[in-house]
């Protein structure tokens, strides 16, 4: 029997459009990307050049129009997702769907009550590397999860077309955090939704219901180092630095009884570079394109042969796993502090 093809519109045309999600959807049998729109004109209007989009809309109420699936790829993400319910239609969103679990939790509900699917890109959970990852070591007993970008800005400049900013997050509303989070707190929250995210997703899928531990934010960077658990105890090590331009790492290691393996992830962004996963056994960097198999999943669930739940189930475990950790968040000590 064939598949249908769904018919998409893009709600933001900045790095993670241009770079990610277009170039994949462009290409895919099971999608059509209908229309896009982004508040600054020009962005729109070069995606829809780039990768042969037929519509530019004026405003996010028109993308609806002959859309399938509204995909949300601006800075704040609630508004539209709301609204792109609230029409009848399917949503994705980048991640996170909030900084408020509470908040996330609403749109969950409404699309379930409407049968409608609220996806999430929480790509990790579709990524063949980390699943080799997961297969190499099943009963992880410990380990640690790091990413140090110094790069992003220099590659979201190569992606984009000339004269975009790499960044447009200073002109989004403020988002939500929820109440009572001081600074340091609401610092480590959006740290780890915002730059941590694909890790605390390796974490939920490899370990199950972690618990937050400690959380400690360096005054001068905001750099997060946090620590989780999971049942047994086992402890796992979560840092989000600050190194200097032009370094990167992102690196998932897991440690059990009887295995250890190593993922380290490519720089995003970046075409032609590959995961690497090495275990006692060897290197292997052959893992099919993370982005790719995610929107696969996701036609698969349109299509009814998944659990309507998705990945805002993942999404919102991660959510909560990120509020614990950010709710023992304590300033780290300063330099001269720790050498007093």
């Amino acid at each position: 029997m064939s598949r249908r093809t769904w018919r998409l519109a893009a709600a933001g045309c900045g790095a993670a459009a241009f770079g990610l999600h277009l170039p994949v959807l462009a290409a895919h049998p099971d999608f059509e990307v209908v229309a896009v729109h982004d508040r600054e004109p020009a962005r729109a209007e070069a995606a829809a050049r780039k990768f042969g989009i037929p519509a530019v809309a004026g405003s996010p109420g028109d993308l609806l129009r002959d859309a399938d699936m509204l995909v949300v790829l601006t800075g704040v993400h609630d508004s539209l997702i709301e609204a792109g319910l609230a029409a009848g239609r399917h949503v994705f969103t980048e991640k996170p769907v909030t900084l408020d679990i509470a908040r996330t939790r609403q749109l969950r509900q409404q699309a379930q009550a409407a049968g409608l699917l609220l996806e999430v890109g929480a790509m990790r959970a579709c990524d063949p590397a980390l699943h080799a990852l997961l297969a190499a070591v099943p009963a992880p007993a410990g380990g640690w999860l790091v990413k140090a970008d110094g790069a992003d800005a220099a590659a979201r400049r190569r992606i984009l077309p000339g004269g975009f900013a790499p960044y447009t997050f200073a002109a989004d509303p403020p988002p939500a955090v929820p109440a009572g989070l001081d600074r340091t707190q609401a610092t480590a929250l959006k740290t780890l939704l915002w730059e941590g995210y694909h890790l605390l997703t390796a974490l939920v899928l490899a370990v199950p219901a972690p618990a937050a531990v400690t959380c400690a934010v360096g005054l001068a960077d905001g750099a997060v180092h946090a620590t989780a658990a999971d049942a047994a105890g086992h402890l796992y090590t979560i840092v989000v630095a600050r190194p200097p331009a032009g370094q990167f790492t992102e690196q998932v290691r897991l440690h059990g009884p009887d295995a250890s393996a190593t993922l380290d992830f490519p720089l995003p962004y970046a075409p032609g570079q590959a995961a690497r996963l090495t275990t006692a056994d060897g290197t292997s960097g052959t893992f099919g394109d993370p982005f790719t198999c995610m929107w696969t999943e996701v036609s698969r669930h349109l299509a009814g042969e998944q659990p309507a739940a998705g990945s805002a189930a993942v999404a919102e475990q991660v959510e909560h796993l990120a509020l614990g950790l950010a709710l023992t968040a304590r300033p780290a000590p300063s330099e001269g502090a720790r050498h007093a």
